[in-house]
C-alpha cells in the first residue's frame, strides 16, 4: 500500500562528496526503519537537489508532507530558506499539507550520544578524569538561539562527569572560536585535553578541527591531546529523528512558520523590515557562499568592499561627496582598515543614484544621500544590519 504522507529530509549539503554520502546514508538508514513513510531527501544549498525541486516533485504526488531539516539546531537556515521556499510551493499546490518539524535540537539522546564519542577516549579511573579537559566544538551560527542551544548541550554534557574542564567553542562564524579556546584550555594546564565535533557528517570542517588540534599537540607536546569521532550514524541519531517526525505527524511540536511574523507566508510581510532582512539574508548568503569565506592571503581581511557609482548621473547627484563622508567616518571610527569604498563605473542602475554595492552581502541601495552615510555605515558597515529604506527595488 502507497504511504500516505511522505517526508522530505532536509540537510545542508556540502562540497565534499563524502560529507553528502554520509547524509544519504543516514537517510537510508532511516527509511529502512519507516516502510509507512515515503522518505526522500534535498540540500539548503551546495548540492543536488534542492529544496525547492525536490519539494515541487514531490507535491504532484503526496499531498500530506513533512519537512524535516536533519540540523543539528534551528538556525537561520530553517527559519528563513524553508519558509520562503514554502511559499512559492503553496502558491502552485493550495490544498496541500506542509508542516516543519523540529530540528535534532536539545535532547537527551543527543547528550548521551555526545558522551558515547568522547567515553571511547576517556580513562574509566575517576582521578585521571579529574585531569582531563573536554572541547566540544560546533560549527556556529549566525543565530543566537542556535548557539545558546549548543551552550545548553554542553552543559547538559558536563553534569555528572568529573573532567577538569568543559569548554564550548566553534569553528567558524561566532566566538569563541577553536584557536582561542584550544589557547585557554593549555592555560589550565591539563594532563590530557580531547577535542569533541559536535557534527553529524565528516567534511572540510572536521579536516580544519584536525589540522588544528595537531598544531596544538606539536606546540604543546606535554598535554596529550585527542581528537573524537564526530556524531555520525547511531541509533541514538535514528531514534532522535523518528521522534521528531513523529510529534510533527501528529502535531504534537512543528515549528509555527504560518504565525511567525518573520515569514514570508503571512500576507504583506515582504513590505515589513523583519520579512525582507530574512529573505536578503537567505538570498545573499546562497549567493555569496563563496566570496564570504574566509581567504588565505598574506594581507589583512577586508570585512566589505563598497562600491559606489561615479558615473555622470550619479557623480551629478553627489556620489563623490558621497565617497569622501563615509571614508571619512570609517577613519573617525578607526575602521578604515576593515572596509574599502571603490568608485565604479556605470552599474546599470541610471536614474536611480547614487548607487551603492556592498559586497561580499550583495546588496545593493539606491537615492543614496551624503546625510545618509551615517547610517550606512554604522548600521551596515559596522552592525551588519540593513538600511531598509535604501535598499533597491531589485532585491525585494
Amino acid at each position: 500500500m502507497k504511504p500516505k504522507i511522505a517526508v522530505l529530509v532536509l540537510g545542508h549539503g556540502s562540497r565534499e562528496t563524502n560529507s553528502n554520502l554520509e547524509f544519504v546514508s543516514l537517510v537510508d538508514a532511516y527509511s529502512d526503519t519507516r516502510p509507512d513513510l515515503n522518505i526522500s531527501y534535498a540540500y539548503v544549498e551546495l548540492a543536488k537537489p534542492d529544496i525547492e525541486t525536490a519539494l515541487r516533485n514531490l507535491s504532484k504526488e503526496y499531498s500530506n508532507i513533512i519537512i524535516f531539516p536533519l540540523f543539528l539546531y534551528t538556525s537561520g537556515h530553517i527559519k528563513n530558506d524553508i519558509p520562503i521556499v514554502l511559499d512559492r510551493i503553496k502558491t502552485e499546490f493550495p490544498d496541500h499539507s506542509y508542516k516543519i518539524a523540529n530540528s535534532l535540537g536539545i535532547h537527551s539522546k543527543m547528550v548521551s550520544l555526545l558522551r558515547k564519542r568522547a567515553e571511547e577516549y576517556l580513562p574509566l579511573n575517576k582521578e585521571q578524569s579529574s585531569k582531563t579537559g573536554v572541547i566540544i566544538v560546533n560549527r556556529g551560527s549566525s543565530d543566537p538561539d542556535a548557539n545558546g542551544d549548543f551552550y545548553k548541550t554542553v552543559r547538559l554534557f558536563q553534569e555528572g562527569n568529573h573532567f577538569s574542564f568543559v569548554l564550548p567553542s566553534f569553528i567558524g562564524i561566532t566566538n569563541p572560536l577553536l584557536p582561542d579556546t584550544l589557547e585557554m584550555a593549555s592555560k589550565l594546564r591539563p594532563e590530557k585535553l580531547l577535542v569533541v565535533p559536535y557534527f553529524l557528517f565528516g567534511g572540510l570542517l572536521i579536516q580544519k578541527i584536525s589540522s588544528l588540534v595537531q598544531n596544538f599537540s606539536e606546540k604543546f607536546p606535554w598535554i596529550k591531546t585527542e581528537l573524537t569521532s564526530y556524531l555520525g550514524p547511531d541509533p541514538e541519531l535514528l531514534s532522535v529523528i523518528d521522534e521528531r517526525i513523529q510529534d510533527c505527524i501528529s502535531g504534537k511540536f512543528s515549528l509555527p512558520c504560518d504565525t511567525c511574523e518573520y515569514r514570508t507566508q503571512l500576507p504583506g510581510l515582504s513590505k515589513k523590515v523583519g520579512g525582507l532582512k530574512a529573505l536578503l539574508w537567505s538570498i545573499r548568503h546562497l549567493e555569496t557562499h563563496n566570496q564570504a569565506a574566509p581567504h588565505l592571503f598574506p594581507h589583512r581581511n577586508l570585512q566589505k568592499h563598497i562600491f559606489v557609482c561615479d558615473n555622470i548621473d550619479c557623480a551629478s547627484k553627489g556620489s563623490s561627496a558621497l565617497v569622501a563622508r563615509m571614508r571619512s567616518i570609517l577613519k573617525l571610527q578607526g575602521k578604515h582598515l576593515d572596509f574599502k569604498i571603490s568608485r565604479s563605473s556605470c552599474m546599470g542602475r541610471c536614474g536611480e543614484g547614487p548607487v551603492v554595492v556592498v559586497y561580499p552581502d550583495g546588496v545593493w541601495y539606491q537615492k543614496v544621500n551624503v546625510e545618509d552615510a551615517e547610517d550606512l555605515v554604522s548600521e551596515h558597515l559596522l552592525q551588519d544590519r540593513l538600511v531598509s529604506r535604501l535598499v533597491d527595488n531589485i532585491m525585494q
